[in-house]
């Protein structure tokens, strides 16, 4: 019975980090937006807290989003084959 719950578990596991690439994705966008922002209210008053704000605003707006969604699909995939293996312990 524990394979079952186990196998169930790396499912749920396994779907939820499947999706995990698009709340990333959009979290990380939401992030960037916030960052280039401050940096515009920084401009005038602190030069190098912009500039740093600005910099960290670009690399992660330049991380391209099918890389995130292709890491929780090989992690999620992974964990979901998981439980397929647990599963073959709850028959055997």
């Amino acid at each position: 019975m524990m394979s079952l719950v186990l196998a169930i578990l790396f499912w749920v596991l396994g779907m939820i980090l499947m999706n995990a690439g698009f709340f990333l994705t959009k979290k990380m966008r939401e992030a960037s937006d916030h960052l280039l922002e401050d940096a515009e209210h920084e401009e005038g008053k602190d030069n190098s807290a912009s500039i740093a704000r600005t910099i960290e605003g670009a690399i992660l707006d330049h991380i391209p989003s099918y890389v995130l969604h292709l890491v929780g699909a090989v992690l999620g995939s992974m964990f979901f084959v998981i439980g397929f293996v647990a599963l073959a312990f709850y028959f055997h």
